[in-house]
């Protein structure tokens, strides 16, 4: 009998799921063996983040913020905060010679370069709900002062309390940072606003609108004469019913009273020409008074870049004998962004802040510019109690660049014109009396702050 070989599809097909059995088998343990291999090294890799979490915990961290080459110190538990802060203002100013002081004295024109500010602090928070602020002043002209020395509690909703060495809102202008100037000095308004003072203050704050309020006594904190002391009460409101990305109209009010003790009882009022280098060309003089009352108004739009603002004040003293005495100052001020850029504004204090520049120079930019002016009114005339101040007008036009967000340059020319009620000799000629003076002060500055 002869053996055939027959065809069988069963067998093939077991054949080949036997073959492929062993392949899948061989490439599932090669898999596996990968998938473990990964979770390892992601176990691995969890551990190093852990590790380091707990060793971050563990020191202090160092921070820089953006564009600020003040570095920030924040405790291992976040809690606590300190970093330093400064201001450099370096100035030019040519001037005019003027009539200064009680109208006695001339001084003649001026040339020079000096800093106007040098300021070095540090500031921060502890406990999480403290903001602390110290700083001081180093102009190299008259002593180190102290500009700030305080703490603010922050633990309440919509609301801060301030107690120590500060300065009272009063005012938009005054009420900001010398640092956010769209000129290199106040108006004349700033003669109203109260000096700096220890006391307390108490700040609340809502949706679009803030109250201050705060007591103080004006002995200065390095003067061991207490001559000085008087009492300061302010108040200061504001609002912005009109707030979105295209306009804002921002309004305020201010109240300030002054009680003098019984080893001071005089004021004075009197004001530069919108720089700080000349002498004050209006002067009441010291006169007796018990107290004095101070009221503002003040009032901001803007729209995108451009800004426009003006404020009112009003000062009432009580003269001994004689009544009582009024004077007043007053600016309205626009300033333009030339490269689009806009002021930011704090609805939390009610002030400005100057823009940051889109293209600063150190990202291959050429900053900000912008241009500026401004009339500056004050009457420090009161011919009821025969107090002959005068009266002055300031014209002001400004340039200013912002080359980066901590360093910019500004160009002031001013121009101002005195009138005076009572005559004063002349310098050249003692028989000619005068009445009226003028001049032109041209003036520039550097800034750099942190």
């Amino acid at each position: 009998m002869v053996n055939k070989n027959v065809f069988s599809p069963s067998r093939v097909a077991l054949a080949i799921s036997a073959s492929l059995l062993c392949f899948s088998s061989a490439a599932m343990a090669g898999e596996t063996d990968k998938v473990m291999e990964l979770e390892e090294r992601l176990n691995a890799l969890e551990i190093e983040l852990i590790e380091a979490k707990d060793a971050a915990k563990d020191v202090d961290r160092i921070k820089f913020g953006s564009g600020n080459p003040s570095p920030e110190m924040i405790s291992k538990d976040g809690q606590s905060t300190m970093q330093f802060t400064g201001r450099i203002q370096l100035d030019y100013v040519n001037a005019d010679p003027f009539y200064t002081g009680s109208k006695n004295e001339y001084e003649d024109g001026i040339n020079e370069v000096s800093f106007r500010r040098v300021r070095f602090g540090v500031e921060g928070y502890f406990s999480n709900v403290w903001k602390y602020s110290l700083e001081f002043d180093f102009d190299g002209v008259s002593e180190v002062e102290v500009k700030d020395a305080n703490v603010n509690y922050r633990g309440f909703d919509n609301s801060e309390i301030k107690i120590g060495f500060q300065k009272f809102g009063f005012g938009l202008e005054a009420s900001g940072s010398s640092a956010h100037l769209a000129f290199l000095e106040r108006a004349s308004t700033d003669t109203f606003s109260p000096e700096r003072a220890v006391g307390a203050s108490w700040l609340y704050y809502g949706d679009g609108y803030n109250f201050t309020a705060g007591y103080g006594i004006t002995a200065l904190i390095n003067d061991d004469d207490l001559n000085e002391k008087q009492d300061v009460f302010n108040t200061r409101f504001t609002m912005t019913p009109i707030k979105n990305s295209d306009h804002l109209l921002h309004i305020g009010a201010s109240a300030l009273y002054t009680k003098n003790n019984s080893n001071t009882q005089e004021i004075r009022y009197r004001a530069r020409p919108n720089t700080k280098a000349t002498g004050r060309l209006i002067d009441t003089g010291k006169f007796d008074t018990e107290s004095t009352q101070h009221y503002g108004v003040e009032a901001a739009y803007q729209h995108r870049n451009f800004l426009i603002q003006a404020e009112y004040m009003m000062a009432k003293t009580d003269v001994d004998d004689e009544g009582s005495a009024t004077f007043m100052g007053s600016y309205a001020q626009a300033v333009y962004t030339l490269t689009g850029e806009s002021w930011s504004y704090g609805s939390k204090k009610g002030t400005f802040k100057t823009v940051k520049p889109d293209n600063a120079i150190s990202a291959g930019g050429y900053g900000a510019w912008e241009i500026a002016a401004r009339v500056d009114y004050a009457d420090f005339n009161d011919s009821g109690v025969d107090v002959y101040g005068g009266k002055k007008t300031d014209y002001v036009l400004g340039l200013n660049w912002y080359l980066e967000d901590n360093l910019k340059a500004q160009l002031n020319y001013v121009h101002t014109q005195v009138d005076y009620d009572e005559g004063f000799e002349s310098q050249m000629d003692p028989d000619v009396m005068l009445y009226e003076q003028d001049g032109n002060i041209f003036q520039a500055r550097v800034q750099f702050r942190f």
